[in-house]
């Protein structure tokens, strides 16, 4: 399969995208959006895709520091089935911690986090696709 992935930061009302490069060796930042419910999300998702020639996306898991569920994992969980529903590779890559490293990086780059909530999504988005490709497990 030589197609890009997509990666998720998924949030309540928009979720931050990364694509790879068609080598998957790098995770590249490429937009945030955001959606009115479900449909239009998956809706969005999938002209993207189809756009970038995308197949298969990999989704920020979220468990709590125990390794337990909770309500956002469940939104996640149902996101997974419903792009598979649309005849998509998904993936799921535990993103603990990738928030975090996001408000890290913009700090040290000197950029506010505050005011900037969309980019700590769409920096999230690329730590968790470029965890994802560094596992090597899709090449």
């Amino acid at each position: 399969m030589n197609d890009r992935l997509i990666g998720i930061d998924f949030g309540l009302s928009k979720v931050g995208l990364s694509i790879s490069d068609p080598l998957k060796i790098i995770s590249i930042p490429l937009k945030v959006i955001k959606y009115k419910n479900r449909d239009d999300l998956l809706s969005r998702l999938k002209e993207i895709a189809i756009e970038n020639d995308v197949k298969s996306f990999v989704i920020g898991y979220p468990l709590n520091m125990n390794n337990k569920k909770n309500e956002m994992t469940k939104l996640v969980d149902d996101l997974f089935e419903e792009l598979i529903n649309l005849n998509f590779n998904v993936f799921l890559q535990d993103e603990r911690l990738s928030s975090e490293s996001a408000k890290k990086i913009m700090h040290e780059q000197k950029i506010k986090t505050g005011k900037n909530k969309e980019q700590i999504d769409l920096i999230s988005s690329t730590i968790i696709l470029q965890s994802f490709l560094d596992k090597g497990a899709f090449k």
